[in-house]
């Protein structure tokens, strides 16, 4: 095998490294997250606003529908005001509808927040399901392990 196949292999071989550990370190931090919540306080609070928003796809391609839901709730004396549904990343598409129903304007519902912060809060403790950040990890290590069989039969 010559030098610069070696090289080569070395190259996707860290990339994959590089890129198995930005994936697990995302997949870890939102577990490491959603454990710290389970010691977060609730209080009542108001849904405000409720509504889809379309945002431009990454590919700048299509329309992807996105819930946003504002709400307000009181600590103490202090009233704050929120619109993070789920910790982790925001999850549109269709299921987006479904959050809007379920969060309809003027809602009483229960809010949990950071005690040490209450002004950070969710309306939900659990996270979407993280099986695509899993999924998209396997794929990234087959297509590299494919890449690296390829370049070495053509050694």
């Amino acid at each position: 095998m010559d030098q610069e196949i070696i090289w080569l292999i070395g190259i996707i071989g860290l990339t994959a490294l590089i890129l198995d550990a930005i994936i697990l370190g995302n997949i870890f931090s939102a577990r490491r997250k959603i454990t710290t919540m389970k010691n977060w306080l609730s209080a009542k609070g108001t849904v405000t606003s409720s509504f889809i928003e379309q945002r431009t796809s990454t590919n700048n391609r299509t329309q992807v529908n996105y819930p946003v839901v504002n709400y307000s709730y009181q600590v103490d004396a202090n009233i704050y005001r929120g619109d993070r549904i789920a910790p982790g990343y925001e999850i549109g598409g269709s299921g987006a509808i479904k959050v809007i129903k379920k969060y309809p304007i003027g809602e009483q519902v229960i809010v949990f927040y950071n005690p040490q912060n209450p002004s950070e809060a969710v309306l939900e403790r659990r996270a979407p399901a993280q099986w695509g950040m899993w999924v998209v990890l396997v794929i990234v290590n087959i297509m590299l392990a494919i890449m690296v069989v390829l370049f070495t039969r053509g050694s």
